[in-house]
């Protein structure tokens, strides 16, 4: 369940004033059982039940200098409390307990300025955050005999992260104009990532309590061009970017059963593509759309721990190099909405070692829709229409391989109610 509630207020003609507070509540159940090398049994290993809450605000102030100056200040605050609650079995028999999670709370303040001159647009912008994780714990409760595993009371912990932001818009002439951007930006890790210990088919992943968070250094560059009378838009831009110690699965033992990974922070990873996108408009209702993207996305920095292997120049995990997309459609909402997606995924890895390609794969979507009233609108969907078997998990087995494959055809329909803001 999740709710928000949101004020907007105009002062005058160059001030205006927004605020918004929201919640979310939710839970996840989860049941793990271990099968039998004759795959004609299985023994129920883990119950898990994962509760989570949230709450938080956000206020921005709007103040407008003129025709040619905006400028932007606010505040935002969110806390997350989160637990993974676990009771462990063996060959059946209910051995112990397990609690852990914690809470986490981030405080921001951020500021903008948007000037335009002639034609040049610039934005200068920054925002200071503080993320405070308290409250976190690792409890082993014993049923039956005693517990593998200590139990551990973790200390708080807090950091703050300065991230600026310079981009810079020129019109070259009435069709083509040049953007350019440079920034900082940074991720705390997650409860998920901090407390919660998960396993898919035979890997397990271990949490790591003292992970730092993410800093991110980019900057992109690119061109845009309008033509054939505003009915032709391309797009293209050239981006990089410096992770500085992103939170990956490392694998730590690859031959034990199972294979035993730990979430770490990996050291540098850098990113290096090109992103083109265009758009025909062939009619005021039909439009047809296309995309491409490259990324070269590797690990530039590690210190191997001793017995591990070296990453470097590796691959970062579930990263593709290659992705193409693609849309027509038909927007006339009296009549009939109708939208034809593509999407083709390159090779990619599920693991830091590079030794698990998931390969490549093409899927499509389909939606349709129509108006019934002002108010009423009757849609169906369908995902996977030509139900493509893709891998989207890669993981040890043996000899072998276990894969994972992503969801069949996918069915939706369903009734939705706009209710429009009535304007004087």
């Amino acid at each position: 369940a999740e709710g928000a509630v949101g004020v907007d207020q105009q002062f005058g003609s160059g001030d205006s004033l927004t605020l918004r507070a929201y919640g979310q509540v939710q839970s996840y159940d989860q049941r793990f059982s271990s099968v039998a090398p004759d795959r004609d049994s299985e023994s129920l290993t883990d119950l898990q039940y994962v509760p989570e809450q949230v709450v938080g605000g956000a206020g921005q102030w709007t103040h407008l200098l003129g025709r040619h100056q905006t400028l932007v200040a606010g505040a935002d605050l969110m806390e997350v409390m989160g637990a993974s609650d676990e009771q462990l079995f063996s060959m059946g028999t209910h051995t112990h307990n397990n609690a852990s999670g914690g809470r986490q709370r981030i405080f921001g303040l951020f500021g903008e300025d948007l000037v335009r001159v002639k034609s040049w647009t610039v934005i200068i912008a920054a925002r200071v955050d503080n993320w405070d994780n308290f409250n976190a714990s690792s409890i082993c409760t014993p049923v039956v005999g005693a517990c593998t595993s200590p139990s551990f009371l973790y200390p708080s912990r807090s950091d703050l992260a300065f991230s600026p932001r310079l981009s810079v818009l020129r019109s070259l002439s009435h069709n083509v104009s040049v953007t350019g951007s440079m920034y900082r930006a940074f991720r705390a890790p997650t409860l998920n990532e901090l407390y919660r210990t998960f396993r898919l088919a035979n890997v397990l992943t271990l949490n790591n309590p003292y992970l730092n968070a993410e800093r991110l250094t980019g900057a992109e560059a690119g061109v845009n061009v309008t033509a054939l009378d505003r009915k032709l838009d391309l797009r293209g831009t050239f981006f990089w970017s410096d992770i500085v110690d992103p939170v990956e699965n490392v694998t730590i033992n690859p031959t034990s059963s199972p294979v035993l990974r730990e979430k770490e922070n990996l050291g540098r990873i850098r990113s290096r593509g090109l992103a083109l996108d265009g758009i025909v408009h062939v009619s005021p209702n039909i439009q047809l759309s296309a995309g491409y993207e490259f990324t070269g996305a590797t690990v530039v920095n590690y210190t191997v721990p001793p017995g591990e292997v070296s990453l470097l120049g590796k691959d970062v995990a579930q990263v593709p190099r290659n992705v193409f997309t693609w849309e027509a459609r038909y927007w006339n909402p009296s009549r009939l909405m109708i939208s034809v997606q593509g999407r083709f995924v390159g090779n990619q890895f599920d693991d830091d070692q590079n030794q698990y390609p998931l390969g490549r794969f093409y899927t499509m979507d389909l939606q349709v829709g129509r108006n019934v009233t002002r108010n009423l609108e009757i849609f169906a969907a369908a995902e996977n229409v030509l139900d493509e078997r893709y891998n989207v998990a890669n993981t040890p087995a043996g000899s072998g391989s276990l894969f994972n494959i992503g969801p069949p055809i996918l069915y939706r329909i369903g009734l939705r109610l706009n209710f429009p803001s009535e304007r004087p």
